[in-house]
């Protein structure tokens, strides 16, 4: 089995020939944790022995020789990436440092990369040699001539080597565990095994290996975590004696310490998932056995839902205001100034979250009134209702805002301020509660963080009924073109027809009619008037007034062949 080949061949570097000196390294980057090297030379490069390859082939990889065969089968062993250069391909020694900008790289596999200052690279005096953490270069590519070699181990920042196997598109299994993260002190485990293992399956009577190089400025110090036993005890819902957590510790190479009912652990070196509390017990309950946790009965609990009285309340305003003929605004939370700034923000005009709801909301609504006319509407009716942020906490608010179009809609409906006053009567009653609203001429607002529902709470279903919108409506994109209006009205014979006109107006092949709306209709010696307002705009581009000329006189045209008497 693949345990027994892990034990048996590692035979340790006793007995190897070795010489007193280093291979040359020099790191220039702080992106690089750690690097070690080690030359092994009087080396010979063949097929791998067959165990090797059965080896490979189960991990689903191809063999290529015994030296690269060796790295990647320690590499699946420790989880430390190893790569090895041609010693004697590689110029005055290795150098870890940042690429220059244009500067090229071939990969093993045949990719030509240009590099960025960003890209860490191993190097020797001359140029690259490999993409640091992600692929081998050409440039000391291991050969069946190959004599000599140096073995790498290293260990480099997660982000960096992320950051550049994406941007060349090249991922391996390398750059998988570099950009998952890896312990530096995986290298000098690995080190002896490649080296240990290579002259066993490429050795010859003339082999020998020099001192490894080991650049490591910032040592790890071990993981350290305090864990109380009543923790333990209460998390897993079960009573552990001490011993049986002790025991279960010790078999997970986690060295400890137990004094006034307290373990403080060190983590071993490879487990980097074990970084607080929580991750321990975890792993006591999965080797004391989670089958071994009794079930607990839940009787006592109530599992009946609750009504959520925020979500129910928001929908039945939004109900109430559609019904109304209300369209529902969403601003952005972000603004200039407010209470909480943000540390990172969108743009220079987003620096906050916003402390009160009217800013954003009052701009949106003279937006949407001065766009009356492209609606065809006589008053803009809006609603929002979004959380607003405090330095003590966040709140939900709701704001109605209402602009009539000119005097005749005041004379029709009233002041904004009355019709909000209205607005807000009819809704106390269909909550059933009061809702200490502020009037302010065009808009109303008030809180519903604090509301206690009243009468008739409404199921959620029915609730969640209701549809603001047509099931047939076809949706399109907004053209970011300005519009123009004109109007067109007529005299005729013809009673009650102002869809029949309509419907002819917008069957004529105009180029960019839009929308059009009937404003104006009355009698006079037995005749009919219509004034329609039509509205011009393109996807594409903004009008020229003889585009929108043109359409006019095509609508003209079909309209006096109809016999109306143009006003």
């Amino acid at each position: 089995s693949g345990m027994k080949m892990k034990q048996n061949r590692f035979k340790g570097l006793e007995g190897l020939q070795q010489t007193e000196t280093t291979v040359s390294v020099e790191v220039h980057v702080p992106e690089c944790y750690r690097y070690m090297a080690q030359a092994v030379s009087g080396i010979q490069v063949a097929n791998s022995p067959q165990w090797m390859q059965d080896y490979l082939s189960f991990m689903d990889q191809k063999s290529i020789n015994n030296v690269v065969d060796a790295t990647n089968i320690i590499m699946f062993e420790t989880g430390q990436p190893l790569h090895a250069f041609d010693a004697d391909k590689v110029v005055g020694g290795i150098i870890v440092r940042n690429a220059q900008d244009g500067e090229t790289m071939t990969t093993l596999t045949g990719e030509e990369i240009s590099l960025i200052p960003s890209d860490v690279v191993i190097a020797d005096h001359e140029g690259v040699l490999a993409l640091a953490g992600v692929k081998g270069g050409t440039k000391a590519e291991v050969t069946k001539e190959t004599k000599n070699i140096i073995i790498e181990a290293a260990n480099f920042k997660s982000l960096s080597t992320r950051l550049t196997s994406r941007r060349v598109k090249i991922l391996t299994d390398s750059s998988k565990r570099f950009e998952n993260g890896i312990s530096s002190e995986l290298s000098s485990h690995a080190i002896p095994r490649i080296v240990s293992l290579i002259t066993e399956v490429a050795g010859t009577a003339s082999t020998t290996i020099s001192q490894s190089s080991d650049h490591y400025p910032q040592i790890e110090s071990p993981t350290k975590i305090k864990v109380p036993h009543l923790k333990i005890e209460s998390l897993l819902g079960i009573t552990l004696p001490a011993q049986e957590v002790q025991n279960i510790l010790t078999s997970l190479d986690c060295k400890h310490t137990f004094e006034n009912e307290m373990y403080t652990i060190t983590v071993p070196y490879y487990r980097l998932d074990l970084s607080i509390p929580e991750d321990i017990i975890e792993e006591i309950g999965r080797i004391y056995g989670y089958h071994n946790i009794p079930k607990r009965s839940l009787d006592d609990v109530d599992f009946s839902p609750r009504v959520n009285t925020l979500v129910l309340v928001e929908n039945r305003i939004k109900n109430f205001l559609t019904e109304r003929g209300f369209n529902e605004l969403k601003n952005y939370a972000f603004v200039n100034k407010g209470e909480i700034e943000l540390y990172n923000p969108l743009a220079s005009d987003k620096k906050a979250l916003r402390s009160t709801i009217e800013g954003s909301f009052t701009d949106a609504l003279e937006k949407n009134s001065a766009r009356a006319d492209y609606y065809g509407v006589d008053r803009t009716l809006v609603f929002e209702i979004s959380r607003i942020y405090h330095d003590d906490g966040e709140e939900t608010m709701a704001i109605i805002g209402i602009r009539n179009r000119d005097k005749k809609t005041k004379k029709e409906y009233g002041s904004e301020e009355e019709q909000l006053r209205i607005i807000i009567e009819e809704l106390e009653n269909d909550l059933g509660v009061k809702l200490q609203a502020t009037i302010d001429t065009t808009t109303a607002q008030f809180s519903l963080s604090t509301l206690e529902l009243g009468n008739g709470a409404l199921e959620y279903g029915e609730v969640f009924t209701p549809k603001s919108y047509d099931q047939n409506a076809q949706f399109h994109s907004v053209s970011p073109y300005p519009y123009t209006t004109r109007d067109v009205s007529f005299w005729t014979d013809k009673e009650n027809a102002e869809d029949r006109y309509k419907d002819m107006i917008q069957g004529v092949e105009t180029l960019y009619l839009k929308k059009i709306y009937l404003f104006d209709t009355f009698q006079k010696d037995g005749k009919n008037s219509y004034a329609y307002s039509l509205i011009f705009q393109s996807n594409d581009k903004t009008l020229t007034d003889k585009e929108v000329e043109e359409d006019m006189q095509k609508i003209v045209k079909v309209l006096e062949d109809q016999g109306c008497e143009l006003r």
